[in-house]
């Protein structure tokens, strides 16, 4: 029998670590709600893309490395370690079929067109209001219907709508460089945002 015999090394012996817990899937679910935020407007905010692909970027592969370096069996946390995939996932389905605006636009689509409504028939205000889930800061009538602009802290204000009822096509009056009809009376209104 050798020296080498006594200080055989277990397979697994080099995996110390803890696996993801707790706090690291609420770092991942703080992603998934600022993604979510970034893009439930009309347009998503490039700032929205470029936030989401540095995030994951550093999330994914600290969660490979905390699970590839975790000790078999280990860990303190009763919080499966793939639920933070799980979650992921959700971000990316959730984005890709625009849910988070879809839901946004319809738990504030009656206060938005009570809004609109109320500038197309009253005149411009620049007054700062909660119309559902929106913060509209600039609304103004326009040729058929109002502009609505929503500010969405710490991004400048440059997403909206347009509220036409009766099928009119945007005029040429609004401040909005693209237009894109969303439905019904509402159209998307992206200005310029520096990007």
């Amino acid at each position: 029998m050798t020296d080498l015999d006594d200080q055989a090394i277990s397979p697994a012996a080099w995996r110390t670590g803890e696996p993801p817990g707790k706090m690291f899937l609420s770092c991942t679910i703080l992603v998934t709600l600022m993604a979510f935020y970034l893009t439930s407007v009309p347009d998503p905010y490039a700032e929205a893309g470029i936030f989401g692909f540095l995030a994951w970027c550093v999330i994914l592969p600290t969660f490979v490395v905390k699970l590839v370096l975790a000790k078999p069996g280990g860990g303190s946390s009763p919080v499966p370690s793939l639920l933070v995939l799980v979650v992921f996932a959700v971000c990316l389905l959730g984005m890709a079929s625009d849910l988070p605006y879809t839901a946004r636009f319809a738990l504030s689509e009656s206060s938005l067109e009570a809004y609109a409504r109320d500038v197309a028939g009253n005149g411009a205000t620049t007054d700062c209001r909660m119309a559902g889930l929106y913060d509209v800061c600039d609304a103004q009538p326009i040729t058929g219907g109002a502009q609505l602009m929503v500010t969405d802290p710490p991004i400048a204000q440059s997403r909206g709508f347009l509220w036409l009822p009766g099928g009119a096509r945007p005029p040429d009056d609004t401040d909005c460089e693209t237009v894109r009809h969303l439905s019904g009376p509402w159209w998307s209104c992206k200005t310029w945002d520096g990007w």
